[in-house]
């Protein structure tokens, strides 16, 4: 919400007041906001941005994913060979049973 032009004319007066009136008290309110903005900056540094978490997202997805696939693709390779079925009226040369 932001403050009209009257609200800020009158916080303006009170800080000045409060300068001239109190030098302590200043400083102390000025040493809590510089370590509160030193904290703040360090909170921002390590926290990630979105795109670092997809790629991360992502590469566990990748690396999930690979071991299933070659184990699928390995089982089919080692499967047995399927002879082939002649085509029908094609016997020649198979023996069967006598009719």
């Amino acid at each position: 919400m932001e403050l009209s032009d009257w609200e800020r004319r009158i916080l303006g007066e009170i800080e000045q007041d409060l300068r001239r009136e109190d030098g302590a008290f200043v400083r102390r309110v000025e040493s809590f906001d510089a370590a509160c903005r030193r904290k703040e900056s360090r909170r921002s540094e390590a926290r990630s941005s979105g795109r670092e978490v997809w790629c991360v997202l992502l590469v566990v997805i990748v690396l999930a994913t690979l071991p299933i696939l070659l184990v699928l693709l390995a089982g089919h390779a080692g499967a047995p060979a399927v002879p082939p079925v002649p085509a029908p009226g094609l016997t020649a040369g198979i023996v069967g049973p006598p009719m």
